[in-house]
């Protein structure tokens, strides 16, 4: 799996974050100190067309904003705009877990939920915290396991309709890769007792 990796990242890679960031001063150097890059869709194409490899979190703001998820259910939230974006370009979708992060911080709700809501709607930017170790936002710890899957290949489509279809059988097999290796690695990982859900199933789904 290690040799995988690096093949995959022999070509030049970017990860994206938040537009918000860029415009943050502080905040905008950490960030780019990091290697990210803004998430907007111009640059990722961009970036797509010159031959480098992006690296996406699906669940972004969701997941960042998500404070009160029981400790035994890691809820996964997967848009297809990704998927739409790697449909157009004729790029692979690589899907991969990280096991650990939820042991190493956790979220907390800074300000009322309404007032998040409107951040989160207005300026799509998470106001929570993070606690970890001794009660400061220092993480935990932790290791942090990381575990690709197999590419999923996207194919060229003539028209709208087209690419619909091919996003959704793409994200059919993206959702499915990411069961595969999270149910095949996550007795070793320490996440034994935690059911893998996706947003908007029931936790049987798992």
């Amino acid at each position: 799996r290690s040799e995988r990796l690096a093949r995959f990242f022999r070509r030049p890679w970017r990860m994206l974050g938040a537009s918000v960031l860029f415009r943050i001063p502080l905040v905008r150097e950490m960030t780019l100190w990091f290697g990210a890059v803004d998430a907007g869709r111009s640059n990722c194409e961009r970036l797509l067309r010159a031959g480098a490899t992006v690296v996406v979190w699906p669940g972004g703001l969701d997941e960042a904003n998500s404070v009160d998820e029981p400790r035994g259910v890691v809820r996964l939230r997967t848009r297809t705009g990704f998927i739409r974006l790697a449909v157009r370009s004729s790029v692979p979708v690589l899907p991969m877990f990280v096991f650990g992060e939820l042991d190493a911080v956790e979220a907390v709700r800074l300000l009322p939920r309404p007032l998040a809501s409107w951040l989160k709607r207005t300026l799509r930017a998470s106001s929570n915290g993070f606690v970890g170790r001794y009660g400061t936002p220092v993480p935990r710890r932790v290791p942090f396991n990381l575990v690709i899957g197999d590419p999923i290949a996207t194919a060229a489509a003539p028209s709208a309709a087209a690419t619909d279809a091919e996003v959704a059988r793409v994200h059919s097999l993206y959702r499915a890769e990411l069961s595969r290796i999270y149910h095949e690695h996550r007795d070793a990982f320490g996440y034994g007792g935690r059911e893998l859900v996706f947003a908007n199933e029931d936790l049987a789904a798992g």
